[in-house]
């Protein structure tokens, strides 16, 4: 029934009113003059006060006025206490309710005056009277309880606003950790294929031209390809286990790093390219994503620069303090890179701003092609370091 009358507010406050007006009607004095009987007129004022309680929420002010004038008649007209004042009580809760708490007391006030004054008039000696103070203290109590009850809906309506918004952020939170874990798949699945199959697209062509010149070469450039693509099934198995449904065990292999640089670069040398590698200062104990991303970045960049160079490239690490600064530089060939940046590319600078490095990509006056990185040896806050490498 409470749930019914919620959501027909209206008729509620029709009920309401119709209680009011049957108590008032109904009340008995309790002493000699202490509350006067109730007359036609009485009667009228009381129907105009309990009447205008139908529209008390859309109205709150204009229906405290009314009934508060209403009951000030109804004393005037009783000559003494009249039940005609009930409906301005109810008037002064829904402003204490509707509107603010000094809203409330001032329109609690003047009801309370007003009806002081009006017992006043009709009764000289009313302030000897106890019902002189009743009309007081129900003004008080009214308004008491209409601040009490518009702060508990305050409280609450604030309450389910937060869940609302906890609720909101939390699928917000979840649905950027979807994405940054798509967008970091498929970064690693760019990175190991577009590698891996480059060097087998270089070595199935070499296997094919010297097929029947040279079938031992041949059978070289086939091995290298058997070897790339068990090096590609391998790690691709490593980053589709990070979509296994849960309960299977994922793979425990370590991430690459710059400890298989010589593998790599071995790999494109059998491709065909000249790799000229420089390191200079002592290899710091790096983050571990720092340590993928340094590793990934100059995969990338080799991959790069055997597609569109003259396959002379040149891989300069210079490890200091605080920093690593990898460049690789090769010579652009007739088959000019596009200007709108790859997936690759895209990757390489994801990868280092999540680590808080600065990457440089492009073309040089003198036709070569440049890539520059500085990637810091530790990750400023260690808690994040844990997340990205995750």
């Amino acid at each position: 029934m409470r749930a019914w009358l919620r959501a027909r507010p209206t008729i509620a406050d029709a009920i309401l009113a119709a209680v009011v007006f049957v108590l008032a009607v109904t009340a008995r004095p309790e002493g000699p003059g202490f509350i006067e009987p109730v007359t036609g007129a009485t009667i009228t004022l009381l129907a105009v006060g309990s009447a205008s309680l139908i529209v008390r929420r859309r109205f709150p002010l204009p229906v405290w006025a009314c009934t508060t004038v209403a009951g000030v008649a109804g004393v005037i007209v009783a000559a003494g206490p009249s039940t005609a004042v009930l409906p301005a009580f109810v008037g002064v809760y829904t402003v204490a309710t509707q509107r603010g708490r000094w809203t409330a007391i001032g329109a609690a006030t003047v009801t309370v005056l007003a009806m002081i004054g009006a017992l006043l008039i009709a009764q000289p000696d009313a302030l000897q009277s106890p019902t002189t103070y009743a009309v007081l203290a129900w003004g008080g109590m009214a308004t008491a309880i209409g601040i009490a009850v518009r702060s508990q809906r305050a409280i609450v309506a604030a309450a389910e606003e937060r869940a609302r918004r906890a609720e909101a952020s939390r699928d917000e939170e979840a649905r950027r950790a979807v994405t940054e874990e798509r967008l970091r798949i498929a970064r690693e699945l760019h990175d190991v294929v577009a590698h891996h199959i480059s060097v087998i697209n270089v070595q199935a062509g070499v296997a094919k031209h010297l097929l029947d010149e040279d079938p031992a070469m041949a059978g070289a450039a086939l091995g290298s390809i058997r070897e790339s693509s068990q090096v590609v099934l391998s790690e691709l198995s490593t980053i589709l286990g990070l979509l296994r449904n849960p309960g299977e065990n994922p793979s425990t292999a370590p991430a690459p790093g710059l400890g298989q640089l010589d593998a790599l670069i071995d790999s494109i040398r059998r491709a065909g390219a000249t790799v000229t590698l420089r390191s200079t200062g002592t290899a710091p104990d790096l983050a571990p994503v720092v340590d993928l991303t340094a590793y990934r970045l100059i995969q990338e960049a080799l991959t790069n620069a055997r597609r569109y160079g003259t396959g002379t490239i040149e891989v300069d690490i210079d490890f200091m303090d605080v920093t690593v600064e990898i460049e690789v530089r090769n010579r652009i060939g007739s088959t000019q890179p596009s200007t709108t940046p790859g997936h690759g590319l895209i990757g390489m600078r994801e990868r280092v701003a999540a680590v808080g490095g600065e990457l440089r990509t492009g073309p040089t006056p003198d036709a070569m092609y440049v890539v520059r990185a500085v990637l810091p040896v530790r990750l400023r806050d260690p808690a994040d370091s844990g997340a990205r490498a995750s």
